[in-house]
């Protein structure tokens, strides 16, 4: 029997990942979503004339988007790992890896990479087609902002993407960990708006994971607001826990 090595693992991650329709038309979806989105933004505030709308730089507008791909990849994070609970081929899997760690590792990286290589090239896509709405010179790929704005939008939509994974990981169940996904990363922000101070949202509000994430993909500096970088680090940090609550379970309950 030939040894399980991490890059085997990748390739079965990768066969099962691919293998679903129902992973490529979520995807799909989802970058649909960020560009239908950033583009009508970007129409929205700068060519239309329309009134009301609060001014956005170019990049912002074009990123717009990014709020709601967050649902939609984080739908399909969930539903990469409750599925196989679900349908009970996570059964041939553990068979399969014997090993629980390299599974879970191998089923997120391919998760992220898939991911990410997807966004990104819907965010490069919106900021530069939202420059032809525009009409006029606008910025340009090659600002050191710009670049930052677009890998730290993409990063914050694919954090989400695993965040929802590693809720699934841990919920087992597509409805509870919907229902959980949904509530760490827009219900907390809903409710601290409503219930809490305007310091307590100023100095806890920006630590919630839709702030941090949202600082990730930032043109510019808001005083109340994470750097990007500090946004970063605190999105990492709600991903290194589901992750560890996710293993945890996996190795208590999927025990041989």
């Amino acid at each position: 029997m030939s040894e399980v090595t991490f890059v085997r693992v990748l390739r079965f991650e990768w066969i099962k990942f691919r293998s679903l329709r129902s992973s490529w038309l979520t995807l799909a979806l989802a970058v649909a979503v960020l560009i239908g989105m950033g583009l009508f933004t970007t129409w929205l505030v700068f060519a239309s004339g329309a009134n009301g709308v609060a001014a956005l730089d170019a990049v912002t507008a074009g990123l717009s988007g990014s709020a709601l791909s967050v649902l939609v990849v984080g739908v399909l994070g969930v539903l990469v790992m409750t599925g196989e609970y679900s349908t009970g081929t996570i059964r041939s899997s553990l068979t399969a890896v014997p090993r629980r760690m390299p599974l879970l590792a191998a089923k997120a990286v391919v998760f992220a990479t898939v991911v990410y290589a997807s966004m990104l090239v819907a965010t490069v896509v919106t900021v530069v087609a939202g420059q032809q709405i525009i009409g006029v010179p606008g910025v340009s790929l090659a600002d050191a902002g710009t670049i930052r704005a677009i890998l730290g939008s993409t990063a914050y939509v694919t954090g989400a993407g695993l965040l929802g994974l590693f809720l699934g990981g841990v919920l087992r169940s597509t409805a509870a960990a919907l229902t959980a996904f949904f509530a760490v990363t827009f219900l907390m922000t809903l409710v601290s708006g409503l219930v809490l101070s305007q310091g307590w949202r100023e100095s806890v509000g920006r630590f919630l994971p839709s702030a941090a994430g949202e600082a990730m993909g930032a043109t510019m500096q808001l005083p109340d607001a994470l750097t990007p970088g500090q946004g970063g680090l605190v999105f990492a940090g709600y991903l290194l826990l589901a992750g560890g609550a996710a293993a945890r379970r996996m190795m208590r309950s999927d025990a041989t």
